[in-house]
């Protein structure tokens, strides 16, 4: 995927939660785009609990490995 075209998805506002489909067939949720970060090749995930600063896990995802992006409806980003 381009990271530009992600960028733009992390960036709407007002912010739409997101379903990352992954080559290897799992799927990441962005419900938070202030926890993601993209490098030239790669996505970084952040988990953290909420109202907590401290990352608890970070997923790498290469950015070839993004198969399609979907915004989530409302009831599925609960």
């Amino acid at each position: 995927m381009n990271p530009e075209a992600l960028a733009q998805e992390l960036d709407r506002e007002p912010f739409v939660p997101l379903r990352i489909h992954l080559a290897d067939g799992r799927n990441i949720d962005v419900r938070n785009p202030g926890l993601c970060f993209i490098a030239r090749l790669s996505l970084y995930v952040f988990a953290a609990k909420p109202r907590n600063s401290l990352a608890e896990d970070v997923q790498l995802i290469s950015l070839r490995g993004i198969v399609s992006v979907e915004q989530l409806a409302p009831s599925e980003a609960a």
